[in-house]
């Protein structure tokens, strides 16, 4: 449940790219690997992202398998994760610089190291008739530093050595609205703790991401279509058996954007669901 929620903070930061009062559509798909042996494979995930000022409600929803609302206040530093089939709200928020530690050692929290690059080509094509630059990026998760009391020395073994590398290329435009935002609010995002305490707080420490959110806010635009590809390096019976399944691609477009004004209520927790600290 801490992992799940932690991989949800970071997704809303990385979602809430612009400033102004935009609705983004998006939808993805993803092929290969684990994906293909998922019976019926997998529904494809439509995500909205709603940006009002420094606030972002991101959608997420995936058919029957789940559906996720996402609220990020940048200058309240709080998230809330709602989950409508349960009608609770999650809050997660940003806490001051902790005081120095006093009495024996706590138990240390599972970590994955990441590190990462975006970098633009030059090249440049028309998308839906948007003209879009391209960037491409390579992000490197090492699962041999997950460690922590939470999970068992066996299982950390089985980690060691282990990678996944996510690489792929961006298409981003500054021909929609809102697109001469996103700089900027990427900029605040990388500038501002709340990813690195919000995931400490769901359990997970995750070194590296302030460095890849800083990479982020060189993209001076809106992703408009993405195209990842993600494989597994190592060695050990987990890598082995994650490589026979074959490299897993992610494509992620977008289908609408929207400069209408938006209702300081999707912002906020709707009446009638149960507050989670």
């Amino acid at each position: 449940m801490k992992r799940w929620l932690a991989t949800l903070v970071v997704f809303a930061l990385c979602s809430a790219v612009v400033r102004a009062d935009v609705t983004i559509v998006q939808t993805t798909t993803v092929e290969g690997g684990m994906a293909a042996m998922a019976p019926g494979g997998i529904p494809t995930p439509t995500i909205t992202v709603r940006v009002k000022g420094m606030r972002s409600r991101t959608e997420l929803e995936a058919g029957s398998v789940m559906s996720v609302i996402t609220i990020a206040d940048l200058l309240a530093k709080q998230i809330i994760v709602l989950r409508p089939d349960q009608k609770t709200a999650t809050m997660v928020i940003a806490p001051p610089a902790p005081a120095p530690p006093t009495g024996p050692p706590a138990a240390p929290s599972p970590t994955v190291a990441v590190d990462g690059s975006v970098k633009p080509t030059g090249k440049s094509q028309a998308i839906d008739g948007i003209k879009c630059d391209e960037y491409t990026f390579t992000t490197t998760m090492d699962f041999s530093a997950f460690t922590g009391g939470q999970m068992p020395p066996e299982a950390a073994a089985m980690m060691q050595g282990m990678k996944m590398v996510m690489a792929g290329s961006m298409w981003v435009s500054k021909d929609v609205p809102g697109a001469a935002e996103y700089l900027a609010y990427q900029k605040a995002v990388a500038s501002s703790d709340m990813a690195a305490a919000a995931a400490g707080a769901a359990g997970l420490k995750i070194p590296g991401m302030d460095k890849m959110a800083k990479a982020m806010s060189g993209v001076e635009g809106l992703a408009y279509l993405t195209e990842m590809t993600m494989t597994i390096e190592g060695t050990g019976e987990v890598a082995e058996m994650m490589k026979q399944m074959g490299p897993m691609k992610m494509t992620m477009r977008t289908t609408s954007v929207k400069a209408d004004a938006l209702s300081d209520d999707l912002f906020k927790v709707p009446e009638g669901y149960t507050i989670i600290k």
